[in-house]
């Protein structure tokens, strides 16, 4: 079984935080709160969300690095 790289996985959470962000902002309801909960598993959630949003800047602006 190939694992997904790390790119993939923080495409994906930032596509899951931002339809969670836009579900919340039309209709006032919190996917992510509801599925997790409201302990440390939601904080986890969004802390690597946001983990994932640094990431991805980073890559954009080319401080990590090449890899051609």
């Amino acid at each position: 079984m190939k694992l997904p790289n790390i790119d993939t996985v923080a495409m994906y959470l930032l596509i899951l935080g931002g339809l969670n962000a836009g579900v919340d902002s039309v209709f006032d309801y919190n996917a992510i709160g509801q599925i997790a909960g409201s302990g440390s598993v939601n904080t986890i959630i969004y802390a690597l969300m946001g983990l994932s949003a640094v990431y991805m800047l980073a890559d954009r602006w080319g401080v990590m690095g090449s890899n051609d």
